[in-house]
């Protein structure tokens, strides 16, 4: 036996081997039971003490150097001494992970091996509802008998021995997602199960509060790269459909050649926005674009106004005569707007401009030769007008040169969220009003066909925006302004004669009630939208039958 090994077994005085450093690299069972100790024992031995006893500590201490160790000899005096400490050490722990526990944010359950409750913390009767008078010391299977919870995570952990987790209904009302882990002794048998309690309608509320965020963030993200691949920003042509970016790429491939274009398309799509734009981007970009509304201009002033006139042209007419609008636009662009309202004898003239490359004034008859590009617009359909006999068809063919259709807002509604977000930029820079739109009024609108267009959409925006009092407009902020105008899905209820009209209206009702619930999200949004109780629809939900999926 080797004397490591004679020291190592001494059962009646403690060992240390410290090396120059004052490093333990040997310590004997007893040396092990006064590790806590350590700390004054080395500070007594740093200053030069051969021999000491620490009043707070149940040993005495002795030292001497051997080969350039330090060898120590703790000479145990009282363990009941020792014990008192190792308690209050374990006290102190034990206190320190009350606390610990107590502190967290989640809730905690701690049961012991037969499923009784025996302890939790605040945060937990803050989820639930549930005090700990009420919960400790009961078994969860009274908790489950009594229908306080539908079902326990300790005994379902105790009875398949192992972690469970489950998402536990309780008879306040909460929801929550409860994680189960067994504590095992060292014979592996679970002495103890703690339950990790997290409140699932706040992360519920979380979530979708990130999902509409997400929502709101993507499109503005489209947008801003919409603006930032556009030449000239300030045209503000929003175009996140397919069939939009169609048009606005037609646009700028013809905006770098010179022919005739026609832009047909409803009122309010944007017509003049498309002109701008293949103006921005042409060769005449530094010479003016004149706009001409050929339907707002009375027949017998228009001539005048597109050619100009001369001294005694007509009663009226300015002595100095007057330069017209072509001479104006010249080496640029002239928007021929509404172009179907021109009469027959005024489309002959303009024929014959297109042609000739040149415009005579009413009353004269010298010719000025002008280089102008022609675009026309219209919403109506030139090609019908033309077989009607009600416009040229030499003059539709030398417009036509290159079409550009816009589609209505209804056949490119990924453009409806976008551009409403785009009117709420201009309102608050316009009028310093920061609004935003609920996720009900966003999908109403999405939903609506907009007879109006763009220029609809843009009116109401505004209307709401400004006439609303919160920063969030809600559905009844819309309706209240529109005064239901707005009906996303138009309901077409049979008339049948052999029904009383008490049954016919419970019919509508009943179809009214389906639209709306598919419609929204949610029960509670589409009983805003609706304008009655959440509870008045829910029980008229039951009473036809219709389930919320």
């Amino acid at each position: 036996m080797n004397l490591e090994h004679f020291i190592y077994n001494i059962d009646n005085i403690g060992v240390l081997l410290l090396n120059k450093d004052k490093k333990v690299i040997f310590q004997n069972k007893i040396a092990k039971q006064y590790t806590y100790y350590l700390a004054p024992i080395l500070n007594s031995i740093i200053n030069e003490r051969n021999f000491f006893c620490l009043s707070d500590y149940p040993a005495e201490i002795s030292t001497f150097t051997y080969e350039e160790n330090i060898v120590v000899f703790i000479h145990p005096r009282d363990d009941f001494v020792r014990l008192s400490k190792e308690k209050e050490t374990l006290e102190e722990l034990r206190s320190e992970l009350n606390e610990i526990i107590n502190s967290s944010f989640d809730g905690i359950v701690i049961s012991d091996e037969r499923g009784t409750i025996i302890h939790q913390n605040p945060a937990y009767e803050k989820i639930t509802g549930l005090s700990s008078k009420e919960l400790i010391g009961r078994s969860l299977k009274e908790l489950e008998d009594e229908k306080i919870i539908d079902e326990s995570s300790t005994l379902k952990a105790l009875k398949y021995n192992k972690e469970i987790t489950i998402i536990q209904k309780i008879n306040t009302g909460a929801s929550v997602l409860i994680s189960a882990v067994p504590i095992r002794d060292k014979n592996d048998n679970i002495k103890k199960v703690v339950n990790n309690v997290r409140d699932l309608s706040e992360l519920n509320m979380l979530e979708t509060e990130i999902k509409s965020l997400k929502k709101k963030n993507q499109a503005i993200h489209e947008e801003l790269e919409l603006l930032k691949h556009q030449k000239y920003p300030e045209l503000s042509i929003i175009a996140h459909s397919e069939k939009m970016q169609e048009v606005l790429n037609r646009a700028l491939r013809v905006a770098h050649i010179d022919s005739s274009v026609i832009v047909q398309g409803p009122s309010g799509v944007g017509k003049e926005k498309i002109v701008e734009l293949i103006h921005k981007n042409s060769i005449r970009n530094k010479k003016p674009l004149i706009k001409v509304n050929c339907g707002a201009i009375p027949e017998a002033l228009l001539e005048s106004e597109l050619f100009g006139y001369v001294s005694g042209a007509f009663t009226g007419a300015s002595q100095k005569g007057k330069a017209g609008l072509f001479e104006a636009a010249n080496e640029g662009t002239i928007l021929l707007d509404e172009i179907g309202e021109m009469n027959k004898d005024l489309q002959v003239k303009l024929l014959r401009v297109i042609q000739e490359r040149e415009i005579t004034r009413v009353g004269d008859t010298r010719t000025i030769p002008i280089d102008v590009r022609i675009i026309a617009a219209t919403h109506r359909n030139l090609a019908e007008m033309v077989e009607q006999g009600t416009f040229r068809n030499d003059l539709y063919y030398r417009l036509n040169v290159i079409p550009i259709h816009i589609p209505p807002l209804k056949d490119r509604k990924e453009d409806i969220i976008p551009l409403v977000y785009h009117f709420l930029k201009d309102i608050k820079e316009k009028y310093a009003i920061k609004r935003k739109f609920s996720e009900d009024v966003l999908e109403t609108f999405r939903k609506y066909d907009w007879p109006g267009n763009v220029r609809e959409l843009q009116n109401l925006v505004e209307r709401v925006a400004v006439m609303s009092t919160e920063m969030e407009v809600k559905m009844k902020d819309v309706q209240k302004e529109l005064q239901l105008n707005i009906s996303p899905n138009k309901l077409v209820i049979p008339l049948d004669d052999t029904q009383s009209l008490k049954d016919q209206i419970e019919l509508y009702e009943a179809e009214v009630i389906k639209k709306m619930v598919v419609q929204f999200p949610s029960i509670r949004k589409a009983a805003t939208a609706l304008n009655v109780d959440q509870s008045t629809l829910v029980r008229k939900m039951k009473k036809y039958g219709i389930e919320k999926n």
